[in-house]
């Protein structure tokens, strides 16, 4: 499972959504779930940041660069499940490197929301750009 958001750093439904849908698929004792999510380190979950020197950089460009270290790591699963566009690029990319399925949850579609254009600068085309060929 490839996710921003993780407990305790949830902000919305799709953080809500992914907290009880791992719970339920380790529950039925069928399926193990590895979470890889952005922020500070859990215990569940592995957790990705950037270091100080990047903190200046447009926040959309961090986001791609916790993608690819994400996708690395992916390496050996049966699949990468990804939710929203800040994980999207990093289940694309695990599997354009590791032939792995690819698996998208939509919470929502950025290029569907052009007010956000406005809201987020250059950002927007990013995040617009990453969720388009995540689906492709």
């Amino acid at each position: 499972m490839i996710t921003r958001e993780w407990p305790p750093e949830i902000y919305g439904g799709a953080g809500v959504h992914i907290a009880n849908l791992v719970s339920a698929l380790n529950q039925s004792g069928e399926i193990e779930s590895f979470v890889h999510c952005f922020g500070r380190a859990r215990s569940d979950a592995t957790n990705y940041q950037l270091t100080k020197e990047f903190s200046t950089i447009n926040p959309a460009l961090q986001t791609l660069l916790l993608d690819s270290d994400i996708a690395k790591n992916v390496q050996g699963m049966d699949i990468a499940h990804s939710h929203t566009w800040y994980a999207n690029l990093a289940g694309y990319l695990a599997m354009k490197m590791f032939g792995i399925p690819h698996v998208i949850t939509a919470h929502s579609l950025e290029p569907l929301r052009p007010w956000k254009a406005e809201q987020l600068g250059g950002g927007y085309q990013i995040s617009s750009w990453a969720e388009k060929i995540s689906y492709e």
